[in-house]
This record gives structure tokens, C-alpha cells and sequence, in this order.
């Protein structure tokens, strides 16, 4: 599928993969933060699990991290993204000293695994989100038939 969509609107390529597991699953946050963003699919990160931790403070609470977990899996969509895209995301998620952006592999479940942008929180104090900001992940997950196992964990449900 990331084959047919080489070009933005802008005719920037979208040379860069991004993974989203938080709020960036919402499709009109992506449009208002990344204009030329194209969804490739959903994809699963193994080898992590999903957290809170930090302060936001445009949403007043915590916001979702992934964490090295060797039974983890995170499930997300993968954008696809052109360069001046992904500098404003950089901006959004304050890369590099609120987030750091990483380039991890993804099942997307085709034959071969992709390598993507993800912005990961290391060190970051685990805490809870708000009701709002949970709400737009809740929704995404449920919207793109996400298990929502992953989710009640990193809420402090029992494994």
C-alpha cells in the first residue's frame, strides 16, 4: 500500500513512515498536524507495551508512551509522512527532550516488517492521563478494532 502513496498534496514525497499509538491515532489531529499525512494501516510494535507518563500541557495529564516490554505488543497505524511533516511533528511531540524519536520495526502484517518513526518518552514518570486525552485513543481503538487489553494494563488493569 506505501508504494501508491508517493506524493503529498504539496508533490512533497512521502519518504518517512511514522507509527502513531497515542493521540495521533485521531485522523483529524493527524490532518491538522501533518497536512500531506496519508494512512498506510495498522500496524503492531512487539517488544513494548503501552504507558503514561509525563505532564502534557495542552491536555493536563499524561500521555501515552511505549515501554521496552519483551511480551509487549502496542498496536498503531502507520502515516506516511513527508520531511516537512515530520519536522512539525517533531515540534508537536518535542522531540528531542519531551519525546524521543526512534526508528523501530512494525508488523504491519505483510511479508516483511517496516522500519517507522516513533517518538518514545525514556525516563519519563509513570502517571495517569485524562479523561480527554484517553477519551481519543478509547475512540480510535474501538473505531479501528484495536484489543483493548494492551490499554487496561497500561491503565493499571490486572494481565
Amino acid at each position: 500500500m506505501y508504494e501508491k502513496l508517493t506524493r503529498a498534496r504539496s508533490g512533497d514525497p512521502l519518504t518517512h513512515l511514522y507509527f502513531a499509538y497515542g493521540s495521533n491515532l485521531d485522523g483529524a489531529q493527524m490532518r491538522r498536524r501533518c497536512p500531506s499525512a496519508r494512512l498506510v494501516g495498522a500496524a503492531i510494535l512487539d517488544g513494548y507495551r503501552l504507558g503514561f507518563a509525563g505532564r502534557s500541557a495542552s491536555w493536563g495529564g499524561a500521555v501515552a508512551t511505549v515501554v521496552r516490554d519483551r511480551e509487549g505488543r502496542v498496536p498503531g497505524l502507520v502515516w506516511a509522512v513527508s520531511a516537512d511533516d515530520l519536522e512539525r511533528l517533531d515540534r508537536c511531540e518535542g522531540h528531542p527532550f519531551a519525546y524521543r524519536r526512534k526508528r523501530l520495526l512494525v508488523d504491519t502484517g505483510e511479508a516483511r516488517r517496516r522500519r517507522v518513526h516513533v517518538y518514545v518518552k525514556d525516563d519519563a514518570e509513570q502517571a495517569l492521563p485524562t479523561e480527554a486525552y484517553l477519551g481519543v485513543i478509547w475512540r480510535a481503538y474501538r473505531r479501528h478494532g484495536f484489543d483493548e487489553h494492551g490499554l487496561s494494563l497500561a491503565l493499571g488493569g490486572e494481565r
